[in-house]
């Protein structure tokens, strides 16, 4: 273990994080179900309501390249911080929106709070987290934040229900980023010293000379760029982050409502059956994924999710009945999960000393742009060949995956030794 971390209130760091999790997703879960639906209020065009589910994604697709450095100038608590107060005032805002424009607005404002907030987590998280016990970690993060997503919506339904106010849940999710600003302030600590010194790891991007214009060697640069992303692992925690942030963006977001809704032909009742089981999979898979990958790595949780994925988009394409459908959900969930777990610990192991904050900064814009593009990408696909085709694509994606989740699994333990070395 890091020596650093003797007499560091390493335990309140990280169960803050899981009650901040559980506060956050819970709010955000009330509100996500009825933004739509204050939208179409507020202008009467469907596709314009899309438009104000996908704006936070470009909202943190541009401040996560910035983000980084300012965690590692700063400090992770402060500007951390900043982010949680944004993404509060701008959540209650969405609640008082008196026109769709400035809703538009006030979700692109929402979505930078969620950046910076996003980043500086992920980067605490690697701070305190060992070789022994970072999987277990980020697989409870994980838990906590399922957990929010079953609860929120209900909670949010219930309160609409009940006052007949459809701007209530958003003032739920603001009270849940109050109850996190308020944890950040009085019971968080600082924890950039903990990474303050430059490690082993090489660094996550490497440049090479320019030594022509010539088509040949702007080939031969861009070769050897990605391989050198590829080397420090960083190319793959991006497309890990893109690849599960695609699914939750265009799976149960957006195919799989007017899937189960035009081609299964089955109630509205039944979809939100359907959309709780993928939560209640990825809770399932969330605190044994955790420690699967303590004890057996990266690759245990990365295989088989992006194998479970890629099978269960491809069964979900033949048109199942609500039980099949049900249990394809629920896989779908549990997939999902896993590939994120193995994700974020292998992220933490090739994190670099010093440079945290820009490394966590960038591959969560990765998945912020999967958020960003991945509706209208997908959509299109759907459009012009089938709703089936959308999941093909999807799947194939996952696929692809699986033997980057084998190498990683070699990858990983590398800079896990290297950095132990330092320490000793």
């Amino acid at each position: 273990m890091n020596p650093e971390l003797a007499g560091f209130p390493r335990r309140r760091v990280i169960w803050s994080h899981y009650f901040m999790s559980f506060s956050w997703t819970l709010g955000m879960w009330a509100a996500v179900p009825v933004i739509p639906i204050l939208s179409l209020r507020l202008n009467e065009n469907i596709a314009l309501a899309g438009l104000v589910v996908s704006i936070g994604g470009g909202g943190r697709f541009i401040v996560s390249y910035i983000t980084g450095p300012l965690l590692d100038r700063l400090g992770r608590r402060g500007v951390g911080t900043v982010g949680v107060f944004i993404r509060m005032v701008f959540s209650f805002l969405e609640g008082i929106s008196p026109t769709y424009v400035a809703l538009l607005g006030f979700r692109f404002g929402s979505g930078i709070g969620t950046s910076i907030w996003g980043a500086a987590q992920q980067t605490m998280i690697a701070d305190v987290a060992t070789p022994e016990d970072r999987g277990r970690i980020t697989g409870r993060k994980q838990g906590f934040q399922q957990i929010g997503a079953i609860v929120g919506p209900v909670l949010g339904g219930a309160a609409w229900a009940i006052t007949g106010d459809i701007r209530v849940p958003f003032f739920i999710n603001g009270f849940s980023k109050l109850a996190c600003l308020l944890t950040m302030l009085f019971v968080m600590v600082e924890t950039r010293h903990l990474s303050a010194a430059a490690g082993t790891n090489p660094p996550m991007t490497q440049r090479p000379a320019k030594e022509s214009r010539s088509l040949h060697s702007r080939f031969s640069a861009m070769s050897n760029g990605i391989a050198a992303l590829a080397a420090t692992g960083f190319l793959y925690v991006m497309i890990g982050m893109f690849a599960v942030n695609l699914l939750r963006a265009t799976v149960q977001d957006l195919v799989l409502p007017v899937y189960v809704e035009e081609v299964l032909g089955l109630a509205e009742s039944q979809l939100g059956i359907i959309i709780a089981a993928m939560g209640v999979g990825g809770l399932i898979t969330s605190f044994g994924g955790g420690w699967a990958t303590d004890r057996w790595g990266v690759q245990a949780v990365l295989v088989p999710g992006t194998l479970m994925a890629a099978g269960g988009l491809l069964l979900t394409a033949q048109e199942p009945g609500l039980v099949g459908m049900v249990l394809l959900a629920t896989t779908l969930g549990a997939a999902a999960s896993l590939v994120m777990i193995g994700t974020q610990a292998f992220a933490i192991d090739v994190s670099p000393r010093g440079a945290r904050g820009r490394f966590f900064g960038q591959t969560q814009a990765a998945g912020h742009f999967a958020t960003l593009v991945g509706p209208f990408a997908i959509g299109g696909i759907a459009d012009l060949f089938g709703l089936a085709a959308a999941f093909y694509t999807i799947g194939g994606i996952f696929l692809l995956m699986t033997p980057m989740g084998v190498i990683m699994g070699f990858i990983g333990p590398r800079f896990r030794q290297s950095e132990h070395a330092h320490h000793h």
